[in-house]
């Protein structure tokens, strides 16, 4: 197969195409149609791919000997370098001159890319600095002491140095400890230690059991049994990944009894009691714990040790090494670089006797001011108080020289076939070269062939050019094309692109380096939903099969059809049978009541505060009538005025009428799902729907990102050496690796890539064995697929299945192959032996799936059926003759398929050995599994066997026929079996029936409901007894291919491969090591390096969060996948920089984009993203927030000192019970200025009110630790104190010591097993928990889904008197629920305590409205809970989305404080600090949610119902029987907080503006301000928008003039420093923002400008054109100019006839509309609504917002005033 760039991206975008065109519109011709000649149009799905050439760094030949380094150092290099340990004779000449520099005592940054030996750039200096105090001053280095601290800012990366620290120091054959001391004399042995969170093991001191925990760990993986375990071994050890010790079986003997003394000769100290006690040479950690260790008493004596050996010699001097610098950014920075002044602090030094050396692949340098810039983040970040210089070193890039010597002719590249070059043709080489001209003609193999390219592919200006533009720097198609052969036309030169990039990746020289390493860098996107013009006359209109749809549109962009001016709705479809309907809402109200003049809105948030419901409206074929229905689920016409969007759903008055379109509606409401108006059944294939069958064309979900990177997998060459072992490499070291920006997203692709790969190995599995049981004969039963899928998957070496059931299924293949090998040696028919009560539950879930599963079925595909064994059938013909039915078999063949479709559709009745549990992971259940004992037959059968009237549909009890109950007697006896065990309900016996499979056998499809058949129903569709039904046509094969082609590769002996995801997130590395070496990601990470044990298979796809994004080389990785655009260049570049790490000839990454305006933004441009230069580097240290957080901690730390206690032992209730008095005395006699290390220069910090706001903190800890001891792990009656808080975490969660940006106000959801045990903790700020975790969300932990049902935190059970109660702690507690009062008129809110004596205002302080509402109380969640406390099978799943509302901001302004932007009449602004912010969610439809205040069970709603059979969210060893939820209250999620932001005021002339609250322009122009506001500062900030967080609010002040309040601050609530940061550069940031309204061509909002997926909730309110009028009123004073009279007719032309209607006629008289009645004529003028509104008696004024967006707002104010 062509594996070179070109044919790599037209596959990948191929696979993308055929899968949006069988998924999406396979079963829609209307559409497939229309869209199919665009699919492949560039910009749609996917943009030319960008190609790039990883730089090729100047190299020094002999450059460690020609270094400017003393002459032993060279010896000691050279020495190193013989070694094979990570020393190179000749290096880069970045790595020379860090060498050089580093022992000069210089300070280093380095800043080269990616792959670029970065780390040699540190790792050489640190092992110069040993050996020379170890050769020149052996005196100091017998001291014990700290020489160097290598700081990460994650665990994944101190985990991969501590592995190269063991390639290289601790070796083991001792290479480096030899030339060590060959340098330096008989001296002491250089040690390193990782110390982080998965250092074992926490405590104070050694004890026993966990001693022996870790001694066992150790001694399983250092001392392996057999041949197989000694070769895993073999490997890890050669990836560092075992401790170098010197003699580790000696090292465990100690262990076992608690001695934790290291050897002398140990290069590694593994436990954190030997690095206590010997203090290491080399200390490896991450700021968190570096934090840790200098403020605990344990780890005294490291820095005891470190500040002797300092002060024992001026020379000596600490190294500091940060890596991955760019990461500390903003006030997480800050208070990294305040944490090292707190070093320099315990260790009594300043800033000059440390060394730093800091490294990035990300730091800008196209300018002076772009280095200065880098120098102050430098200086700032390795808290210099005076300049300090650094060498900063970016790396030289060899250079191409410009002698080209040769040209090609173009005609040879034209007429040369690019997939033979990349298919390594040999012929075609040669004579490609041959008439290029200048060609070794003695060449005659492709090795020498490969070399001479290396060697002479320079020399070729084409070549030439193509590697010069790309090396360091990714490039267009289009660039690349046109740059090279500019004379060439655009097709031909790139088809002449395409043929160098099949060739130059090829040229490598005899040590396989390859001169042309090529990334290359791909987007893609779906399609984010389809949107028809309502018109079928529409000029651009689409037909076919009877059915008409105007002009037809691939984006979001407009509410009306440019064409013919019609409205445009989004598409729905039935994805069973293709059925199209249109989407809109309509108001809750008035819709049942049978209004004719129902206006059926585009978005549920064009009108504010009302309810709105979704409805669909089929769209019928000309020729449609509805099924005979009655009651709820009555199928009724409608009538659309395609105009104006109003719709009559009160009679047929405008039937047949001009302008109207009839659609069909049902008053039908899922139970779930109470705001939708949909159909119970298919109006067009009356199959039953479910909740979720009606879906958008929007691309959702991860199969379509799937497919891209399964195809992305597969054409990956195989690795060398790796090819041919399919048992322990099935799929031959092919890797991708994955990047989410989330850890849920990252769950959910692990999840659902799984899920996808492993039922596409079975559908392929499933083919292959009922092939073979084909060529067996016709005895073989259903029953028997089992065995002969075991065949399939033995013979393609197949590993399916996890943990016992692979381990079975493995046995079971070997066992059948031996069996079927036994039988042909004997020539005898093959008996299987296994069943499929023998099969893994997982395989009986594939049978399910795969033949009653509903949808993508086998029958789906017209590939398989199942019909009755030829026993079974002749007993049943037998018996129905016997009874005086006669029927040929070929009859009851007919019969059976149509009750066997209709018995697994409705019922999934297949299999009485499979048990129910399985079915739930199938199929939703709606009235049970089985059939009950007084089954009925389908009407359809019933009217094809003459049992029922035609047509007639009942709900009733049917009166049986005797010859239909005798033919349910037959159907019973000889095909169903009761349940094993039984539970009441019948079905299909498996041993009584065969799946079939012929490739032969004709296929039919029914024209009404799409539904594939192998037999008909005397002559009907059996699915919905429809007569147009016809035999499959071969365009109809082929449009299922993307289904079909996999089966038939299968059977054409291609290998099936199965493809494991794991997830690699925060989520999962939780470990104890004394327990496990490796954690759940840990082991994760080996698999996926093919480190994998007997029982182990190799992880194939890694799906991770920015884990994974740094520093970890992944050896021979070629593919990356990204599924959104990352929020920052840097992040790209290190992501992308991931493949391709070890010189392959094509790496590629492909990049699927969302739909928001960031993505959409990079998709149409991705140069920036691409190949701009990183952002500027920034950190606070200047914030009086983080300087107060950094002295709480010292004060705290010192004072706890002195008390011989520490801050992470200390239990905080037991501080703030006992202590607290003390230390309020201590803080206000400390001197904050006594080290000046401690701050910064210009730290301005008030000593009183720093004091002042600590005790008011404290005491606000010490009154919740009063109310809720449990929070603080007190239990009453409880001596463990294990659970106990400690004052650290206590001080850490409220942000009163350093947080380093992570949020403060953290929730978690807990997991618990079966007996209430926590398996996982998943935490997120609150910010975002109260929409991702709120009751009826789901999340996904290590491939299991859960839905959030309820409040809990563990233990809260266990306090006296609450087992059966333990949310009532919370409910009652006024800190966790809040009273609200508000103001209906202008929105102002505040919190309220009803028994304060203060009470609350007696008027709003904005408006000044006296009508104040309390609203429902807020609730403040405590802890997450699944629902039941379990899991739930995905298709059991309703998820219940809630978003978080617009934040509120209540805080009174300051006018002092604003400050007018220059050049603006009307915007002022503000930096203001300790602003009240409010985060609500509300619920679906504002119903809130109903919470238990009992046991904490919750789920959206504003009635009691909806806690209906839901359990407590918890689980207990007890029987603790069903909590009735009698005292459930109906609340909203929530919390408050205090934040920094960045305020911009509009002051509004009431005289000129429009300020009423109801007037829809001032919400739509302050929405959409605001998010212009968030966008551009994001943008400029160049961090994700998701980072910030954008609100308005609206207020009265003096006579005639209010207020705009437009604000923005930081999501993360401990403030990350972005929102103010912005402050300074108001004019940049007004006219970014103007450039991002303006720039579009969109006639509201689209995702690109304004909607993304956070702002969906307000996607109706948004409107770029009502925010430019906003902004230019702020800046200019200037009010939008009237409407033109051709507009005011556009606008007012699509009501005519709904005024006429109501008795209201338009007439128009040259540029004048009027309205005429039967009694008056008015004139009506449509005016902006930004206007004030004009008036005048005999004139109807009408403001263009209510015409566009609130038409029945417009009609009704028309005809009100006439």
């Amino acid at each position: 197969m062509p594996n070179g760039a070109s044919s790599i991206h037209k596959q990948l975008r191929t696979e993308l195409e055929n899968y949006i065109k069988s998924q999406l519109f396979g079963k829609s011709p209307v559409l497939l149609s229309s869209l199919n000649a665009h699919i492949d149009d560039e910009g749609l799905l996917y943009q030319k791919p960008y190609i790039e050439s990883s730089p090729a760094y100047v190299t020094v030949e002999n450059g460690l000997a020609k270094a400017d380094l003393a002459p032993w150092m060279k010896d000691y290099f050279s020495d190193l370098a013989k070694a094979g340990i990570g020393i190179f004779p000749s290096p880069y000449e970045h790595q020379i001159q860090a060498l050089e520099a580093a022992a000069r005592g210089e300070n280093l940054f380095v800043s080269t890319g990616t792959g670029s030996g970065k780390t040699e750039c540190f790792m050489w200096p640190l092992l110069a600095k040993m050996a020379s105090e170890a050769r020149s001053s052996k005196k100091t280095w017998e001291k014990r002491g700290i020489r160097t601290i290598i700081m990460y800012p994650m665990n994944a990366l101190v985990s991969d140095q501590v592995s190269r620290l063991r390639k290289m120091i601790g070796d083991p054959k001792k290479k480096f400890i030899t030339a060590f001391r060959k340098t330096c004399g008989s001296v002491r042995r250089p040690q390193f230690g990782m110390y982080t969170g998965r250092t074992p093991y926490p405590g104070e001191q050694p004890s026993k059991d966990p001693d022996r925990k870790l001694e066992r760990t150790l001694r399983r993986m250092s001392f392996p049994e057999d041949d197989s375990e000694k070769e895993f071994f073999q490997h890890l050890q050669e990836e560092g990944k075992i401790p170098a010790k010197a003699d580790m079986a000696d090292f465990l003997d100690r262990l076992h009894d608690s001695d934790h003394t290291p050897d002398p000769e140990d290069a590694e100290l593994i436990t954190r009691f030997e690095m206590q006690q010997f203090c290491p040479d080399i200390l490896i950690t991450n700021y968190s714990m570096l934090e840790y260790m200098l403020l605990r008493p344990r780890e005294r004596k490291i820095w005891s040790d470190t500040r002797e050996w300092l002060a024992s010699s001026k020379e000596n001097k600490l190294l500091f090494v940060i890596d991955e610098a760019h990461m500390y950014r903003g006030s997480s920075g800050g208070e990294v670089s305040l944490l090292i002044r707190r070093l320099f602090h315990k260790l009594g030094i300043g800033r000059d006797r440390v060394q730093f050396i800091l490294t990035t692949a990300s730091m800008p340098n196209q300018s002076l001011s772009d280095r200065d810039a880098v120098m102050t983040f430098a200086n700032e970040l390795t808290a210099s108080d005076e300049k300090t210089e650094f060498r900063y070193l970016k790396g030289r890039q060899e250079i191409i020289d410009n002698n080209a010597k040769y040209d090609i002719p173009a005609d040879l590249l034209l007429h040369s076939d690019p997939g033979k070059f990349e298919n390594r043709d040999l012929s075609a080489l040669l004579d490609f070269w041959k008439n290029a001209g200048h060609f070794d003609t003695s060449i005659n193999s492709l090795e020498p062939l490969y070399n001479w390219m290396y060697d002479h592919l320079i020399d070729y200006r084409p070549f030439h050019n193509l590697i010069k533009a790309c090396r360091g720097n990714a490039v267009s198609l289009g660039e690349l094309s046109s740059n090279i052969f500019p004379t060439l036309n655009s097709d031909d030169a790139l088809k002449a692109i395409s043929v160098l990039l099949a060739i130059a990746p090829l040229a490598k020289n005899a040590k396989d380096s390859v001169l042309f390493p090529a990334r290359m860098h791909m987007l893609f996107r779906g399609i984010s939903g389809v949107y028809a013009c309502t018109n079928p006359e529409c000029s651009h209109s689409h037909s076919d099969g009877g059915l008409t749809l105007g002009e037809i549109y691939l984006s979001d962009s407009g509410l009306t059809c440019p064409h013919c001016g019609s409205v445009v709705y989004e598409l729905y479809e039935d994805r069973r049978c293709g059925a199209l309907f249109f989407k809109g809402y309509i108001l809750d109200g008035g819709f049942f009541t049978h209004e004719s003049h129902v206006y059926l809105w585009r978005y549920p948030g064009q009108l504010m505060d009302k309810n709105m419901k979704e409805i669909h409206l089929f769209i019928p074929e000309d020729d449609y009538l509805p099924p005979k229905s009655s009651g709820k689920s009555a199928i009724k016409p409608c009538y659309l005025d395609i105009k104006s969007g109003f719709i009559n759903f009160a009679d047929d008055s405008l039937a047949g009428k001009e302008g109207i379109r009839k659609l069909y509606y049902c008053n039908h409401s899922v139970k779930d799902q109470p705001g939708v108006i949909t159909f119970a059944d298919c109006p067009h294939c009356t199959h039953k729907l479910p909740s979720t069958q009606l879906v958008s064309f929007s691309t959702q979900g991860n199969l379509s990102f799937f497919n891209l990177i399964q195809s992305q997998f597969k054409l990956q060459p195989a690795v060398p050496g790796k090819d041919k072992d399919p048992y322990h490499f099935p799929n031959q070291g092919r890797k991708v690796l994955l990047f989410s920006d989330s850890r849920q997203r990252a769950a959910k692709l692990a999840r659902d890539m799984s899920n996808a790969s492993d039922i596409e190995a079975a559908r392929q599995l499933f083919v292959l064995a009922l092939a073979e049981m084909e060529k067996q004969g016709s005895k073989q039963s259903m029953d028997s697929l089992y065995d002969y899928f075991c065949l399939a998957a033995g013979r393609h070496h197949l590993q399916l299945f996890h943990g016992e059931e692979r381990n079975k299924f493995e046995e079971n293949c070997r066992s059948a192959l031996r069996n079927y090998e036994r039988y042909t040696k004997r020539n005898r028919d093959y008996d299987p032996r296994y069943k499929i009560t023998n099969a893994p539950l997982r395989m009986q879930k594939y049978v399910l799936r795969l033949f009653a599963g509903g949808y993508n079925t086998l029958y789906d595909s017209a590939i398989s059926w199942i019909e009755p064994t030829e026993k079974a059938l002749e007993a049943a013909v037998d018996e129905l003759s016997d009874q005086g039915i006669e029927i040929s078999e070929e009859e009851f063949k007919d019969f059976f398929n149509a009750w066997m479709l209709y018995i697994s559709d409705r019922y999934t009745a297949l299999g009485h050995t499979i048990s129910d549990t399985i079915r739930m992971e199938v199929r939703p259940n709606f009235d049970g599994y089985g059939l009950k004992d007084d089954w009925a037959f389908s009407a359809i059968i019933r009217e094809a066997a003459g049992w029922q009237e035609s047509g007639k549909k009942t709900r009733t009890k049917v009166q049986e026929s005797k010859e239909e109950l005798v033919w349910k007697q037959v159907l019973k006896e000889q095909f169903l079996d009761h349940a094993q065990p039984d539970n009441g309900r019948l079905y299909v016996d498996l041993t009584r029936v065969k799946a079939r499979f012929d490739p032969d056998h004709v296929w039919y499809k029914c024209e009404q409901c799409s539904e594939l058949t192998p037999f008909l129903l005397k002559g009907r569709c059996p699915s919905c007894g429809a007569e147009h039904i016809h035999e499959m046509r071969p365009e109809e094969y082929d449009a299922l291919s993307f289904w079909r082609k996999p089966l038939q590769d299968a059977l054409d002996g291609k290998p099936i491969q199965v493809i494991d995801t794991e997830e690699h997130t925060a989520q999962l590395s939780h470990k104890d090591q004394r327990d496990d070496l490796w954690s759940k990601t840990e082991q994760y990470e080996l698999r996926f390096q093919d480190l994998v044990q007997d029982n182990e298979t190799p992880v194939d796809i890694l799906s991770s969060t920015t884990t994974m994004e740094v520093g970890i080389d992944i050896g021979s990785l070629v593919a990356v996948g990204l599924r959104n655009i990352p929020p920052t260049r840097e992040n790209y570049q290190q992501r992308a920089g991931r493949a391709g790490r070890r010189g392959s000839s094509l790496s590629t990454i492909i990049t699927f984009c969302e739909n928001g305006p960031h993505d959409t933004m990079y998709f149409k441009d991705p140069t920036p993203m691409l190949r701009g230069d990183p952002r500027r580097p920034w950190i606070d240290v200047q914030s009086e927030k983080l300087l107060q957080r950094h002295l709480s901690m010292v004060i705290l730390q010192t004072y706890l000192d002195t008390c011989g206690k520490s801050l992470d032992t200390l239990p905080a209730h037991e501080f703030l019970k006992e202590f607290l008095p003390d230390f309020k005395k201590y803080m206000e006699a400390y001197d904050i200025k006594k080290d000046k290390h401690l701050l910064p220069p210009g730290a301005a910090i008030n000593h009183d009110a720093f004091v002042n706001e600590l005790e008011e903190s404290l005491d606000t800890l010490h009154d919740k630790c009063e109310a809720h001891p449990e929070l603080f792990g007190v239990e009453e009656n409880n001596e463990d104190k294990r659970n106990l808080k400690s004052l650290l975490d206590a001080l850490y969660e409220e942000g009163i010591i350093p947080t380093y940006s992570f949020p403060k106000n953290v929730v978690s959801t807990y997991i618990p097993d079966r007996n209430g045990k926590i398996l996982y903790e998943v935490s997120r700020g609150l910010d975002v928990a109260i929409g991702e975790y709120a009751p009826g969300r789901a999340i996904v932990v290590d491939k299991q889904t859960y839905q959030i049902g309820g409040f809990y935190y563990p233990g809260s059970e266990r306090k006296k008197g609450q087992l059966k109660t333990p949310a009532r702690s919370y409910t009652d507690d006024p800190n966790y629920m809040k009273h609200i009062i508000s103001c209906d008129a202008c929105g102002w809110f505040d919190l309220y305590d009803p028994s304060s004596s203060h009470g609350h205002p007696d008027c709003c302080p904005f408006c000044g409205n006296t009508d104040l509402k309390t609203t429902r109380d807020m609730m403040r969640p405590w802890g997450f809970a699944p629902k039941n406390g379990e899991s739930i099978p995905d298709v059991q799943l309703s998820e219940e989305y809630t978003a978080i509302q617009q934040p509120l901001y209540s805080t009174l302004p300051d006018a002092e404080d604003m400050e007018l932007i220059p050049g603006c009449k009307n915007i002022r602004s503000a930096k203001r600090t300790n602003q009240r912010i409010l985060m609500l969610n509300r619920g679906i439809g504002d119903q809130g949610f109903m919470v238990c205040p009992d046991c904490g069970a919750s789920m959206p709603g504003d009635d009691i119902s909806v806690l209906k059979n839901i359990e407590r969210p918890y689980k207990s060893g007890l029987k603790l029987g069903k909590c009735s939820h009698i005292n459930a209250q109906n609340v909203n999620l929530g919390f408050d907080f205090i934040t920094d932001m960045l305020v911009l005021e509009f002051k509004i002339d009431r005289k000129k503006i429009d300020t009423r609250t109801d007037n829809p322009w001032l919400s739509r122009a302050a929405q959409s301000l605001a998010e212009a506001l968030r966008l551009a500062a994001s943008k400029r900030l160049d961090v994700d928008f998701t980072e910030l967080v954008t609100g308005y609010r609206l207020r009265s002040g003096a006579s005639n003039t209010a207020y705009i309040d437009i604000y923005l601050y930081d999501s993360l609530s401990s403030g990350a420093g972005y929102a103010v940061s912005v402050a300074d550069a108001m004019d940049e940031l007004l006219h970014d923002m103007k450039a991002l309204l303006e720039d579009c061509d969109c006639r509201s909002a689209c995702p690109n400008c304004l909607k993304h997926y956070r702002n969906q909730n307000v996607h109706g309110l948004l409107d770029r054109f009502a925010a430019l009028q906003l902004l230019e009123w702020g800046e200019f004073g200037i009010t939008v100019p009237e409407i033109t009279p051709e507009d005011q007719i556009k606008l007012i032309q699509p009501l005519e006839n709904i005024l006429r209607e109501s008795g209201c006629k338009i007439t128009i008289s040259g540029d004048e509309i009027h309205a005429k009645s039967n009694t008056r004529e008015k004139q009506i003028i449509i005016y902006p609504a930004m206007w004030a509104v004009p008036h005048d008696r005999n004139t109807i004024y009408i403001s263009d917002t209510l015409m566009k967006y609130a038409k029945p707002s417009a009609v009704k104010q028309i005809v009100d005033n006439m």
